[in-house]
């Protein structure tokens, strides 16, 4: 998932990717796929891009998750709810 407040905020101060990139010692293809959610960001990587943006971390922080895994992860917990009825049905009629 984009990473949508930092990406607007570091536009907003006209900061470049390579900066950023610069700044935490990383390629400007790194830091792009931080940003295109592709690479997690770190905790550390959240406090220093802010420091250097000079705002506070939940002015540019989005979870790490996206809405892909949220939703991957309701279509497993339904999945496993199904399996254990099956299960909880088996064990009654055992």
């Amino acid at each position: 998932m984009k990473k949508q407040k930092l990406i607007n905020i570091r536009k907003g101060k006209k900061i470049s990717q390579t900066d950023i990139a610069t700044y935490l010692k990383i390629s400007q293809t790194q830091y792009q796929k931080r940003e295109s959610g592709k690479i997690i960001i770190s905790n550390e990587e959240w406090k220093r891009i802010a420091q250097l943006l000079e705002v506070e971390v939940d002015e540019i922080y989005d979870s790490n998750y996206g809405q892909a895994n949220e939703k991957s992860l309701k279509e497993e917990l339904l999945l496993l709810r199904e399996k254990i009825k099956i299960l909880e049905e088996k064990l009654l009629l055992g």
